[in-house]
């Protein structure tokens, strides 16, 4: 056999030409574009599963603690001195729910005579990481951390407690990414009323009194009454039609359709790019992601459906988008699943909702007494 024959065929023995080699890189790169999605889908679903979980874990504390004291945790209650602007203490529902969550220990840990911000012991214990509000969906977010001041308020923070603290409360926080909501407001709300639904139906699971819609405050100097005690003879329109727990993922950070806003739109309007700051000083200070965090619940009016809430329309005409547009703080709820966010109804169950929901039903799932016909969904 010719020389130049038989050393093509040991080369050929040896290994692969340049053309087959680019070939099975090829086949190789395609069977990974292809599974890689599929593994990512795999890993997404598991997670969501998790967070399924989680929410399932928090109706049932919510179930046992009602079984327990006959009614439901109160969504957030302030105990203020309103003559000296002193918050006295504050306490939140996921604070209430220790004790059913296996974490008893946490709740008997608290010094009771002081707020829960205050005292080494008490901003160690507020600041401790619990898996059961936390979405393993979420991206990493840093501890939520307020800081309540004249200074937070002036730039557009606000809590519905009515007063500016005379000492400045500063508290880091374990995150949480699940909430109660309270109420209805408009854009949302309109649709309440377009539909019959009388005003004194258009309330949530957690409704704290017309005066007050985010949290029941006692104390010197405040005056009114207040419906705390959320029972489930209150919920007329039947548990298993009516939200108990939501998603509102990765406070205290602004996020908006799946993207971390930190500075206002360059296409903003000055007066817009000034509302937005307002708007991230809110959401940074007083968004609620602590699972001790007083915040932690909120009235529902809907978000802009690109997710830019630079400017709030004074007459409430918004395109009222309620899932997946916004994770700003009394807007709407928000999760990382595509397409949808979970939602704990008031009998325990977990439901799986679509962000292309119908805006009047999803409203119509929020109301504990709106007396309206939900249907499927």
């Amino acid at each position: 056999m010719p020389s130049f024959i038989s050393g093509a065929v040991v080369r050929r023995r040896c290994g692969m030409t340049l053309v087959e080699l680019i070939v099975v890189f090829s086949i190789i790169s395609v069977l990974i574009a292809i599974l890689l999605p599929a593994v990512q889908q795999a890993r997404e679903a598991a997670r969501r599963a998790h967070c399924k979980h989680n929410l399932k874990q928090l109706g049932l504390a919510m179930h046992n603690y009602e079984s327990t004291y006959g009614q439901f945790p109160v969504a957030a209650n302030w105990n203020v001195d309103a003559i000296s602007s002193t918050v006295l203490s504050g306490k939140s529902w996921g604070q209430a729910l220790l004790p059913f969550i296996d974490h008893a220990a946490i709740e008997m840990g608290f010094d009771a005579s002081q707020p829960i911000w205050s005292g080494a012991k008490n901003r160690a214990l507020i600041a401790t990481p619990l898996p059961t509000f936390v979405c393993p969906s979420v991206p990493f977010i840093p501890k939520p951390a307020t800081r309540w001041s004249s200074d937070t308020v002036a730039a557009g923070g606000r809590l519905n407690c009515g007063i500016v603290p005379s000492t400045p409360i500063e508290a880091t926080w374990g995150r949480t990414d699940y909430i109660v909501t309270c109420d209805i407001r408009s854009p949302l709300k309109s649709n309440l009323a377009a539909a019959g639904v009388p005003s004194a139906g258009m309330v949530g699971f957690f409704y704290c009194g017309d005066q007050n819609a985010l949290a029941v405050v006692s104390g010197n100097g405040v005056t009114g009454a207040y419906d705390a005690s959320p029972t489930i003879s209150k919920v007329t329109d039947g548990l298993t039609n009516t939200i108990m727990i939501a998603e509102l993922a990765a406070r205290n950070q602004l996020w908006e359709k799946g993207k971390n806003i930190t500075t206002a739109p360059s296409t903003d309007t000055p007066a817009a790019a000034e509302n937005f700051v307002h708007l991230l000083n809110q959401q940074t200070h007083f968004g609620g992601g602590g699972w001790a965090d007083p915040n932690n619940d909120q009235w529902v009016d809907g978000g802009n459906r690109d997710g830019n809430n630079d400017i709030r329309d004074v007459n409430g005409d918004r395109n009222s988008c309620v899932i997946n547009c916004t994770n700003l703080q009394a807007r709407a709820y928000y999760s990382f699943h595509m397409g949808m966010s979970n939602f704990t109804m008031g009998d325990g169950s977990v439901r799986s909702v679509s962000e292309y929901i119908d805006d009047t039903l999803l409203a119509f799932l929020i109301t504990r007494a709106g007396g309206e016909v939900v249907g499927d969904y």
